[in-house]
This record gives C-alpha cells, structure tokens and sequence, in this order.
C-alpha cells in the first residue's frame, strides 16, 4: 500500500515539475538586437572622459524594473572598482621605479597598503550619474532594459591618500620628490579649486 501511494506521489511531482518546466518564461538575456543598439543612450555608447573622474556604464535586464536597475548598477560599480584596482597596481610599480625601492620594501608596501584602503573606501562614494529604462519583448513577455553610468571623483581619492602620506613621515620623505607625488599634489590643487566657495 506504502509502495502503490509513494510511486502516485513521485508520479504527480514528476508531471508538476515537467509541466512547470515546459512553461517558457522570458529570457531575460536576449541577444542585442540592432533595435536595441539603436534605442541606447548615447552616453551608454560612448561614456563621457572628464579630467578627475572615472566613470563606467552597464545595462542589464529583469521582468522587474528596480531588480533591471540594481543588476546594472552592481555590473556598473564592480567595471569601475577593476579600473581603479588596475591603476593602482600600476601607481604602486610606478612608486617603486621612481623611489627605487625593491619589491620588497617595506615603505612600498605601506604606500601600497594606504592606497589601497584610501581607495576602498572612497569607491564607496561613486554615485549614479545617468539611468535610463527600456521596455522589450521576449517570448511576448515585457521585460526591462536599464542602463546606468555611475561615476567616481578620483581626485577626492587623491587629496585622502596624499592627506594620508603626508601624515606617514617615513613614506612623506621617500614619496615627496617623485614625479607621482608632485602629479597627485597637482591633481589635488585642481580638486581644491574645483570646490572652492
């Protein structure tokens, strides 16, 4: 009796599940169309360059408007943090060339270290600079299309790490003559002057 109602039950489950799973939904990674090209932002095309900023743009798409514009703005976010991790790798090779130091010093490593907290925390302050929302089909569903661009104040980045080196005696005294560090004062000095009231 056990085995006779066990296997109708592991029966009905497989027809719900199949049933279930014959439903087709949207997809909601369709492949871009020419349409879709056509209708994207411009700035989504071709992201704007402005001196002291970064900025990066994404699209991304959902059945669900906000959960389109979230996915977007994560995509958009972690594009912008894996530029700036790239450059400062390339900030730290290029402190070691012009200091002299080995890879193995242990002034570099703090230069290293600082950056990178400074540079942590401050991504944490990129905003949403533009958004857009399309509405398409898929397998005659409506799905969303969110694009968005955040954008980062590198700058502001600069004036805390170079705040932050200069408190360091040790690291101000090897970083103070080099050419990055007179760069970044440079860039600082335009910061301060962009905001100045």
């Amino acid at each position: 009796m056990k085995t006779l109602f066990g296997k109708i039950i592991l029966t009905l489950t497989l027809i719900i599940i199949t049933g279930c799973g014959s439903k087709k939904g949207p997809d909601l990674s369709p492949e871009v169309s020419r349409k879709t090209l056509k209708s994207a932002p411009e700035w989504f095309l071709k992201t704007p360059e402005k001196e002291g900023y970064r900025y990066a743009a994404s699209t991304a798409t959902s059945q669900d408007q906000q959960l389109a514009i979230n996915k977007a703005r994560l995509d958009a976010a972690q594009t912008l943090a894996s530029m700036v991790s790239s450059e400062m790798n390339g900030l730290v090779k290029r402190a070691q060339e012009e200091t002299g130091l080995g890879m193995n010093s242990e002034l570099i490593d703090r230069f290293s270290q600082t950056q990178e907290q400074v540079i942590t925390t401050s991504l944490k302050d990129w905003k949403v600079t533009q958004k857009e929302i399309k509405e398409e089909k898929s397998n005659n569903k409506r799905i969303y299309r969110a694009y968005v661009m955040v954008e980062w104040d590198e700058n502001a980045a600069n004036k805390k790490l170079l705040q932050k080196i200069k408190d360091d005696e040790k690291l101000y005294t090897l970083m103070r003559t080099t050419e990055l560090f007179d760069e970044m004062d440079q860039k600082v000095e335009k910061y301060r002057k962009r905001y100045k009231k």
